[in-house]
């Protein structure tokens, strides 16, 4: 009794069909194909999808190995709908962040403990709102927001109001370099950077009296003013003045991981990783479109939870 199944439809209906380089060949009538008895059955558009983004496989390659036609492989990896991302709400420690991939940029909230991204956004700029968005999506979703952690974008902890709120101490050292430069040529901006690069020593009101006795020591060295010809002036260290406003923005966020029993990231450096290892996938692919691009990046971003790695090909995890 012939028991021989399809490879490409499963059906049982197959018949012997000759032979071809003494390999048996067999035809469905289901599917209507023929097939040897070492065909193997295709590579599904999901498996391709994957292999494309988390293998790094080129579409020639892809085509080399499976012998499909270029498009043929486009339009089976355009017609791959997503996951929807399944929510289990509880109580979560957030770090939020935004990175660019040239022509647009993505907007995530990570929860901290399971590494997990809970949503996401994107977005050709980097606004406020969004983070709002965020916060208002997660929260109607039954979601308890116990901390954030993130960048010293302006505006972020009034988007947060309510909830525990920590700036990035790396962003923060970042930030204050842009003024001071790397290598400061005043001893007033080498005390300073000093005094950043000794950061996660501090607490909030150890951190405070540094601070007041850094600018009270160079009180009058920031008040230095330079005339200009018309008998306008301005202030001759301008940015050094405008690390210290920063900082004094920045401060009281600076140490809320300190305040908590709970565990409280200072850093984004979690979500930093992560959007290196999405962005190293998606540069292996140059010149992808806008959609293609965005549809890549929100398959890394949904395999990322733990709770789809059964539905995508097993080898690849």
């Amino acid at each position: 009794m012939n028991t021989k199944t399809c490879p490409f439809c499963n059906g049982a209906h197959c018949i012997k069909k000759g032979f071809q380089n003494n390999s048996q060949r067999w035809y469905c009538k289901d599917c209507k194909k023929k097939f040897q008895a070492t065909t193997k059955a295709p590579p599904s558009k999901e498996e391709l999808l994957c292999l494309y983004a988390f293998g790094k496989q080129t579409l020639a390659e892809l085509s080399l190995h499976y012998k499909l036609r270029y498009r043929t492989l486009q339009v089976m990896m355009d017609e791959v709908v997503l996951p929807q991302k399944h929510h289990t709400p509880r109580s979560v420690a957030l770090v939020v962040d935004m990175t660019f991939f040239g022509d647009f940029g993505v907007v995530v909230f990570r929860d901290q403990t399971t590494k997990e991204n809970l949503w996401w956004m994107f977005a050709p700029t980097e606004r406020t709102e969004y983070y709002a968005l965020g916060r208002r999506t997660l929260e109607d979703l039954g979601y308890t927001i116990q901390s954030v952690t993130a960048d010293g974008l302006p505006g972020l902890p009034s988007v947060f109001a309510g909830i525990p709120f920590q700036y990035c101490h790396f962003h923060a050292r970042k930030n204050i370099t842009k003024y001071l430069t790397r290598n400061p040529q005043t001893e007033a901006g080498v005390q300073l950077k000093l005094l950043m690069s000794s950061l996660h020593l501090f607490d909030e009101q150890r951190f405070g009296i540094a601070l007041d006795t850094w600018e009270d020591a160079h009180r009058n060295f920031l008040a230095e003013r330079t005339v200009r010809e018309d008998g306008s002036w301005c202030y001759t260290h301008r940015r050094l003045r405008g690390a210290l406003r920063s900082l004094r923005r920045m401060a009281p966020y600076l140490f809320t991981y300190r305040k908590y029993d709970f565990s409280i990231p200072r850093t984004t450096n979690a979500l930093e990783g992560h959007f290196a290892h999405i962005k190293v996938r998606v540069r292996a692919h140059r010149g992808l479109s806008l959609r293609r691009k965005e549809k890549m990046v929100a398959l890394i971003l949904t395999a990322s939870s733990a709770q789809y790695t059964n539905n995508l090909p097993k080898r690849l995890w």
